[in-house]
């Protein structure tokens, strides 16, 4: 059920056991809750929502410039039966609202700037940012002889294609070619998303292999700065994942976001995969560990962050192979 009153409306709708909510959000303390992207076929989809709205009001709890991000998530999980009151969060003409999902990310991170420039307490943006430049999404072609490639990759299958866990840390020709989270696209110029296939090409090939990879595609890149070591980078971290982000923080004002990832439909926190580009163990879980690397990286940081549910997924596929600790990257 729809209700609109002028740019506000509001929606009813019934989440059904094994259903899934299906949007993602950007926002929390001090800036706007908004509606980052909608799922396909999901139940937000069917409702009437879209990338780019504000959320007001969900069941009558009411989005304050307090609501942190993890308040927001789970007002909306909390209950089957969702009553959510939207508004279009631009004030432009109507014609050119934001009504599409790679226009939501545009608005959020217009409206984090115009915070940040607000705010007294932050005298500039050279605290830290989100790296665009990167290899991230970008493709390689990776050459192997048979024998260093047979039996020492640990391949996940999941969400249709075929991801890199880890690889035999001893075998020195894999060393500094592969990042965990690496999506494997083909094989000898066959499309592959199963190890299966990935297995017999290597098994069948009289020579060598060659791999295309696309580099950690669902990975992001934050490069952060403080004046001094004793500064605090106001990320707090529960084992591996961005549970918070401190307003008004280093991490604030690079734009970071918790559970504002995404994989295979759903939303989740972001899980750190690198510091300073070096791996961390898909199978850390102790939060002093990742937050020692983080800190021990002096007045300049560069975190991967990759979703946590992606990276849950693959580390306990790894955990099954028996000589997984032979197959974990680390620094």
């Amino acid at each position: 059920m729809v209700v609109k009153d002028s740019n506000v409306f509001t929606v009813t709708f019934q989440i059904d056991k094994g259903e899934k909510l299906g949007l993602a959000l950007v926002g929390g303390v001090g800036a706007p809750i908004v509606i980052k992207s909608v799922q396909d076929g999901s139940v937000a989809q069917r409702a009437g929502l879209y990338g780019g709205l504000q959320i007001l009001n969900v069941n009558d709890f009411i989005f304050s410039p307090e609501t942190t991000h993890h308040e927001a998530v789970i007002a909306l999980t909390s209950s089957d039966l969702v009553r959510i009151s939207v508004k279009e969060c631009d004030s432009r003409p109507s014609s050119q609202r934001v009504t599409r999902e790679d226009d939501a990310t545009s608005l959020h991170q217009n409206m984090m700037l115009d915070q940040v420039l607000e705010d007294r307490n932050i005298k500039d943006l050279s605290y830290g940012y989100r790296l665009k430049r990167t290899e991230i999404g970008t493709t390689m072609s990776v050459f192997l002889q048979k024998r260093h490639a047979k039996n020492n990759f640990h391949l996940v299958e999941k969400a249709g294609a075929l991801w890199l866990a880890g690889w035999n840390q001893k075998e020195p020709s894999l060393m500094n070619k592969f990042r965990v989270g690496d999506c494997i696209l083909n094989l000898n110029g066959q499309t592959i998303t199963t190890v299966a296939e990935a297995d017999n090409i290597i098994e069948t090939t009289p020579s060598g292999v060659d791999m295309l990879v696309q580099r950690v595609p669902l990975a992001v890149e934050y490069k952060l700065r403080r004046q001094e070591t004793t500064e605090d980078w106001g990320i707090q971290f529960r084992q591996n994942r961005i549970v918070d982000i401190i307003h008004g923080g280093i991490g604030w004002v690079a734009g970071i976001q918790p559970f504002s990832a995404e994989f295979d439909g759903s939303c989740c926190a972001w899980a750190v995969t690198e510091v300073d580009r070096k791996p961390v163990s898909i199978l850390c879980r102790s939060t002093d560990v990742i937050t020692a690397k983080v800190d021990n990286s002096n007045t300049e940081v560069t975190l991967t962050l990759q979703p946590s549910e992606f990276v849950n997924c693959i580390a306990n596929d790894l955990l099954e192979n028996p000589h997984y600790e032979e197959f974990v990257a680390r620094s």
